[in-house]
């Protein structure tokens, strides 16, 4: 088992340093599955109406087929009338090309983003 490609063991010796908590490895393997639902929950949660939403990209070393490649990572915040703000979702991709922030805010408004 991996978490974000760090193996349990790792994540358990991380976790006892860090916290002095002894865990084991199902421990760690049931936690990461935990918090996989829990991204997913939030990864395809309805989306409501927004004043505003800002758009950026950052751009990240990610590892893909034995390679080290650059990828961007667009990010979707939203604000509504209180001034409260929402990270709507984000997306990894080759590029900031428009296909991409096409594909990506096509998603958030399946999701039932509005902005007025």
């Amino acid at each position: 088992m991996y978490v974000q490609g760090v193996s349990t063991r790792r994540v358990k010796r991380i976790v006892e340093e860090l916290c002095g908590l002894e865990v084991s490895s199902s421990q760690v393997s049931r936690a990461a599955a935990e918090l996989d639902d829990m991204l997913e929950a939030w990864r395809t949660r309805e989306l409501g109406i927004y004043r505003y939403i800002v758009l950026d990209a950052q751009y990240e070393k990610v590892r893909q087929g034995g390679q080290v490649l650059d990828a961007a990572v667009l990010i979707a915040c939203g604000i509504d009338d209180d001034g409260h703000r929402d990270i709507l979702g984000c997306s990894v991709s080759l590029s900031e090309a428009e296909v991409h922030w096409r594909a990506f805010l096509s998603e958030l408004k399946d999701r039932g983003l509005w902005v007025v």
